[in-house]
């Protein structure tokens, strides 16, 4: 049975650490937590038949139909990760058969997420007869019934939260519409990747593993749970990118690798950021570009993920100051904030205060937000709350990330509403600590590079399957300095063992190497000329109990 103990004193960073095993562990905890977790990896395990989706069928003849007809095609993607990598695996399925479709990214400013009747219209102009959406589409009642007025006929894939009833499309590929698959938790490019597989009728095909590796990034990125396929996805994923072809994936891979494999976390931080800023800083084409042709798209994506990393980190200095850390629901809007950043912000106010956070941007007479959640409080629960449905003009999403937009008059009666929603429910800002969960002590003895490698058997991490994060107690602190280009990183040793604290430099002025502090870390390895060491990566740290 699984246990805890809450400690009274905060951490270094503010935090209360609850810890599922305080006693010391050995080795013998990885195996813990793999049956904790629920993993058992079968090594035979294979994906479940595309063809299980209700709908399947029928969008396959369709699309067959169409290409056969010579018929102008379109997919209608979005402008995250997910949306990005689903609409580059239908692309080059498309191309693989002669075809070049027509593609359509929502500008996140000018036309936010999901469909539009202007886009429609524009891809009508095109002579487009039929539309793919990937990574939306669920919820467009009204823009779908539009489309049938036109003559376009659309089969849509998604996975987000059904809202109503099923859209009047020509087919729906979704893992809970119109009735569940084997697994519900599949994100926008692991539905595509479905769809891919159907109309390839379960033979491989030519470059299968780019388009492996491309649902991985994606369900990577929309932080789904990492569960029955979404896990054998990601897994045979991560070894795909060892393996690819040369091309533009392999060249924006090896543009952001180190000296080790490619691991979930990598992909988390170095991929799908750089995917995610040109929908944030331009326009999502680019990010595409980059996955299909490479080159000077590819290089723009770098330069853009650098000026999204100065641009947030300069609002979240200027803006962070406004949150007032006694609701608990943050509700922020600013005219700095753009739509591309509102989300980024939302994600760092809710890891840093322990609770949901809405972040708008002010554009005109709308205001355009991005909800994050903890995972006690669902997103979109409050979001359809009746006090709180009733200030939105549009609203959707997942459990713990969602979007919302509003007349900006309503900021106040939103914020209002809000969080009294969650007091309906019994949270309160007093309630709301920000907590850091421990998987167990662990004898520092357990720390060697035998134990490191023992834990990646629990990989791929990623929501559902963390990290582990382990205490070393009563840890003697060394050779501690600020790292980075703007210091905000701190480097030390712990017991004598490397170790980084990313976005910790605002702790050194506390740190001492004359009394035993407590460490919260992720013991990883580090490779470097061929050789490989234990490292940790610190997550808290506190005065030793």
């Amino acid at each position: 049975m699984r246990y805890y103990v809450l400690m009274s004193l905060l951490s270094l960073t503010g935090k209360l650490w609850k810890i599922h095993r305080p006693e010391p562990q050995g080795h013998t905890v990885v195996e813990l937590l793999r049956r904790e977790r629920g993993i058992n990896d079968d090594p035979t395990a294979k994906l479940f038949d595309p063809f299980l989706f209700p709908e399947m069928q029928k969008a396959v003849d369709r699309i067959e139909h169409a290409m056969k007809k010579k018929e102008t095609i379109a997919i209608f993607g979005d402008y995250d990760a997910d949306g990005i990598t689903a609409t580059a695996q239908l692309v080059r399925f498309f191309q693989r058969h002669g075809i070049t479709p027509v593609v359509h990214l929502p500008d996140r400013v000018k036309e936010g997420y999901g469909m539009r009747k202007e886009s429609i219209d524009l891809l009508k102009s095109k002579g487009v007869s039929l539309i793919i959406t990937v990574d939306t589409g669920v919820s467009a009642h009204e823009q779908i019934a539009h489309t049938n007025s036109l003559g376009i006929e659309v089969i849509v894939t998604d996975h987000h939260r059904v809202q109503g009833s099923r859209p009047d499309a020509f087919a729906v590929i979704h893992p809970l519409t119109p009735t569940p698959v084997p697994n519900p938790h599949l994100c926008g490019a692991g539905v595509a990747f479905m769809l891919v597989r159907a109309l390839e009728h379960g033979k491989p095909w030519d470059g299968i593993e780019i388009d492996i590796a491309l649902a991985a990034i994606g369900t990577i990125g929309d932080l789904v749970p990492l569960l029955g396929e979404n896990r054998i996805l990601v897994q045979h994923g991560l070894r795909c990118l060892e393996a690819l072809p040369l091309g533009p994936l392999k060249d924006f891979v090896d543009s952001v690798r180190g000296s080790a494999k490619m691991s979930s976390t990598d992909v988390a931080f170095k991929i799908v950021p750089r995917l995610n800023a040109a929908g944030r800083m331009a326009h999502p084409t680019i990010a595409l570009d980059a996955l299909l042709t490479g080159g000077t798209a590819l290089a723009e994506l770098h330069r853009l993920n650098g000026e999204r990393q100065t641009f947030v980190d300069a609002l979240d200095a200027d803006i962070g100051a406004l949150v007032d850390p006694t609701h608990s629901f943050i509700v922020l809007a600013h005219k700095d904030i753009t739509p591309g950043t509102a989300g980024l912000l939302a994600s760092r106010f809710t890891e840093r205060f322990s609770r949901p956070s809405l972040i708008a941007a002010l554009l005109g007479d709308k205001a355009v937000a991005s909800i994050r959640s903890i995972p006690e409080i669902d997103a979109m629960e409050c979001l359809s709350h009746p006090s709180v449905a009733t200030l939105l003009t549009s609203f959707g999403g997942h459990n713990q990330a969602a979007g919302c937009t509003f007349d900006p008059t309503c900021i106040g009666a939103l914020e209002k509403a809000l969080n009294a929603a969650l007091s309906d429910r019994g949270f309160s800002s007093e309630t709301m600590q920000s907590i850091l969960e421990i998987d167990a002590a662990l004898h520092p003895s357990s720390v060697t590079l035998s134990f490191a490698n023992t834990l990646l058997s629990l990989a791929p991490f990623g929501q559902g399957n963390d990290e582990p994060i382990f205490l070393l107690p009563s840890q003697t602190l060394s050779d501690f300095r600020l790292v980075g280009s703007e210091e905000s990183h701190l480097q030390l040793r712990v017991g004598g063992t490397k170790a980084i604290g990313f976005r910790l430099g605002s702790i050194l002025e506390y740190l001492n190497d004359h009394e035993p502090f407590d460490v919260a870390c992720r013991v990883g390895i580090n490779a470097w000329n061929g050789r490989e060491t234990v490292q940790l990566m610190v997550e808290d740290v506190r005065i030793s109990q």
